[in-house]
């Protein structure tokens, strides 16, 4: 390491430490250190720096959640179409309401697109809130959760495990059945260092239910019951809490 590059790394620490978020991530960009760049950049708020870093990256997920949060759906598509994901940018379309160019790309990949895995799964979900989406049923959509709370704890490739929970947990919000979504966040605690999703899992019982105070305090996935478990969640209905 030369004596440019540890200066640099220096001041973006000291930036970090004074919540200068933005001066760290020019430090960052100096070194080409894309990854910590981006971050920097979303920790200061300025998502289109952060979404547009995040793409050169070659990190589709982070830059589509940014332009996201940004109300730009059609960009977010376009990140996963970049690497080749049309199933996430389908997804992307679908969460924007955008059912029409969603249900195009659906229609256009079969099983042969997306093998047999995870993946799979996650076509069923997207098509089958794609028809809700479009006004029809939702029972093709309720059939599919018993399927990924029974996957999740089985998925050891952490990345693939968190996107089938998003995915699922969206779905369930959307359908209005947040005891799915209690359900399906136990079942990715339960994994083999599932223990990662308990920040997601409280965010999202404070926004939903209005309480996270029945999830477990730990990280371990060996620890504390909560209502939402496999085994007692459904008798709680809609709300999916105590």
């Amino acid at each position: 390491m030369n004596r440019r590059t540890r200066l640099l790394l220096r001041a973006a620490h000291l930036y970090s430490e004074a919540q200068a978020h933005t001066e760290a991530a020019r430090c960052y960009d100096l070194l080409g250190w894309q990854w910590s760049a981006a971050d920097a950049y979303q920790r200061a708020g300025e998502l289109e720096r952060a979404a547009r870093t995040y793409r050169q990256a070659g990190h589709p997920e982070q830059a589509a959640r940014c332009y996201r949060l940004l109300g730009r759906p059609d960009v977010a598509a376009r990140c996963w179409q970049e690497r080749g994901r049309r199933l996430e940018a389908a997804w992307e379309l679908l969460l924007a309401g955008r059912t029409v160019p969603a249900r195009q790309l659906l229609a256009a990949l079969g099983r042969d697109a997306v093998g047999k895995g995870p993946q799979a799964l996650r076509l069923a979900l997207a098509r089958a809130l794609a028809e809700r989406l479009g006004g029809g049923s939702a029972q093709p959509l309720l059939g599919l959760f018993p399927l990924v709370e029974s996957r999740l704890p089985a998925l050891a490739v952490r990345t693939e495990r968190r996107l089938l929970l998003d995915w699922g947990v969206e779905a369930a919000d959307r359908v209005e059945r947040f005891d799915w979504g209690a359900r399906l966040f136990r079942a990715a605690y339960d994994a083999q260092g599932g223990g990662d999703v308990l920040p997601l899992w409280r965010e999202w019982a404070t926004r939903r239910l209005g309480s996270a105070a029945w999830l477990p305090s730990g990280p371990s996935a060996d620890t504390a019951q909560a209502p939402g478990a496999r085994t007692g969640a459904g008798s709680h209905g809609r709300a999916g809490g105590p």
